[in-house]
């Protein structure tokens, strides 16, 4: 279990400079209960994750819910730890995932980048979809970034983990229709594991249209059932 601890932590993020956090969209809550969102007082259906993994093999699926108490945690935590990092609020002990946490917390990434939204809730209410990006930051070159953390069990997986294009693709749908004034250059999927941390770099019209092509098969088959 991790907790607030009330030490300064040497590369903890500054936020009076740091945070330029977009306005959250108008109407648009998240019930923790329900796990649901809702838009103007109406629920929203679903979700990129569900759009994403309808069609899962059983087996896949089997498996994650089997290994739910492995990864559920420290996805958990590290995803909290990133948050209280980045908005530069009380450090967080991740206790028993610092070795995944250390190297994520000293990513490139962040280093003097500007920080427009962490957990930033986002809704399409035409397919009724919402979802909470992990972050959107502008480097300290000055491209605009939206990114998914995603952790795995061991180094090996870490180095295999494929991006997560279609997912990134729905939050970038989604910002675009929201948030018209941020272009965003680059999509990245990081990856925390045990000891490392990678990067991986998308283009954001390649994420775009693998999700586009992602929700329009799921559309045909809701279509096919009946909903």
């Amino acid at each position: 279990m991790w907790h607030s601890v009330a030490t300064v932590n040497p590369f903890r993020m500054p936020p009076e400079a740091l945070l330029q956090l977009l306005d959250p969209i108008e109407g648009l809550e998240f019930h923790e209960e329900q796990h649901r969102y809702s838009y103007n007082g109406k629920w929203i259906n679903t979700s990129p994750t569900t759009v994403l993994s309808y069609d899962m093999e059983p087996y896949a699926k089997k498996k994650i819910e089997e290994t739910k108490h492995i990864w559920y945690p420290r996805g958990s935590c590290l995803h909290l730890c990133l948050e209280h990092y980045l908005l530069g609020s009380a450090e967080l002990n991740p206790g028993e995932y610092a070795e995944w946490w250390n190297p994520l917390r000293d990513c490139w990434l962040w280093k003097d980048a500007i920080v427009m939204g962490v957990e930033l809730r986002l809704v399409d209410p035409k397919a009724s979809i919402a979802g909470s990006t992990d972050f959107l930051i502008r480097t300290a070159k000055g491209s605009v970034v939206l990114g998914d953390l995603k952790t795995c069990e061991t180094e090996r997986a870490t180095k295999n983990r494929k991006p997560a294009d279609e997912q990134l693709g729905a939050y970038l749908k989604m910002l675009n229709a929201n948030y018209p004034q941020v272009h965003v250059d680059r999509c990245v999927t990081v990856v925390a594991g045990p000891g490392l941390c990678r990067v991986i770099p998308s283009e954001p019209d390649d994420c775009y249209a693998k999700w586009e092509t992602a929700l329009e098969r799921y559309q045909a088959n809701q279509d096919l059932l009946g909903f």
